[in-house]
């Protein structure tokens, strides 16, 4: 029996924010930009976008690209590679961070103090060094 695909619906998307279709030619520089490639901008958002580019092209992790002939170069990391195609996500967009719960905050939940409605947020904090250092795992 044949498969049959299904059409993408809202919940499958995992994007921050949606992609235009789109087909420009981009040029991904690198190593102080003396090394470049050539790539096909298949779709674009304000956070990333999908390149098509070369399989044997070698792309480091960390790399300017320059989309179209009159946009400026935007710094950009890979986020996933498959064959022809590659994922990037734009390091000059801002990352949206939630804001820290402050003392009073921190103060109520530990002494179980929050009202029904108040949501429990957790802050992940780095371990102390002393504690870090008994890990096994961790060199």
């Amino acid at each position: 029996m044949a498969a049959v695909n299904q059409p993408a619906t809202t919940d499958d998307e995992r994007r921050v924010a949606p992609r235009t279709r789109t087909l420009k030619r981009a040029k991904i520089l690198f190593n102080n930009r003396f090394s470049t490639f050539d790539c096909i901008v298949r779709n674009i958002s304000a956070t990333g976008a999908l390149l098509t580019i070369d399989p044997a092209a070698p792309l480091p992790k960390v790399f300017e690209i320059k989309i179209g002939d009159d946009e400026a170069l935007r710094p950009a990391k890979l986020v996933y590679r498959r064959e022809l195609f590659a994922g990037i996500h734009f390091l000059d967009v801002p990352q949206e961070s939630e804001p820290s719960p402050s003392r009073e905050e921190e103060r109520q939940v530990a002494l179980g103090e929050t009202s029904a409605a108040a949501t429990l947020r957790i802050v992940a904090r780095e371990l102390p060094h002393g504690l870090v250092s008994r890990f096994p795992w961790i060199a």
